[in-house]
């Protein structure tokens, strides 16, 4: 998808990092569109709106087409502006061509303890799972850990939720991505696991109470 092609009144959302422990996602959607921005509906956090300033944070965009498929546009900037009496986020991005999302399906972002077991690597490791979808899931790693992880090798995961579930994912690395404080690994699963939708139905309750 060109950036230029993201249409009006589709739902966009955005994921907010530090690149460290501030994680934090937004929706919105678009109303006016142009060669350089997108204005959207104000975002918005327990009825205030939100504030995208501060040093180091990263901003990436995730819009679906009209085929279900899920675009990434990365290292977006966003402000205010105010248009005709109204205000709005204007979202600026640098990629002129959205990155496609290889798993085939909507992400969910979770950015959650979970412990890996990673094919190679005799120890388990503790770290970050990122977000999952019915057909994978990405972690991330502190890249001084330098740990031989490469395209192909099987990844299970458990995750512990707070209400006792325990989630089991598992899949094989598709990419890996350096980015500013970590290193993230995408994995794809074999087969649809319907555990993995039930907790993303959980997920997504969770999210709509807040």
């Amino acid at each position: 998808m060109n950036y230029t092609d993201i249409p009006l009144g589709v739902k966009v959302q955005i994921n907010v990092s530090n690149g460290g422990d501030m994680q934090a996602k937004f929706i919105s959607r678009v109303m006016k569109t142009g060669d350089k921005a997108l204005l959207v509906i104000p975002f918005m956090h327990k009825g205030v709106r939100v504030n995208f300033g501060g040093s180091g944070v990263t901003i990436h965009m995730e819009v679906p087409d009209g085929q279900g498929n899920n675009w990434t546009f990365k290292n977006c900037k966003i402000d205010t502006v105010k248009k005709n009496g109204l205000v709005y986020h204007r979202i600026l991005c640098p990629m002129s061509e959205g990155i496609e999302n290889r798993r085939g399906e909507r992400r969910t972002y979770v950015w959650q303890p979970a412990i890996f077991t990673i094919e190679g690597i005799a120890d388990q490791i503790f770290t970050t799972l990122k977000d999952v979808s019915p057909s994978g899931f990405a972690f991330v790693l502190d890249p001084k850990k330098r740990l031989p992880i490469t395209n192909g090798k099987t990844v299970s995961c458990t995750v512990n939720e707070r209400d006792g579930n325990v989630v089991h994912l598992r899949g094989k690395v598709i990419r890996r991505e350096k980015l500013d404080q970590y290193v993230l690994y995408g994995c794809r699963s074999s087969e649809r696991n319907e555990e993995v939708v039930e907790y993303i139905e959980r997920l997504n309750r969770k999210s709509a109470r807040q």
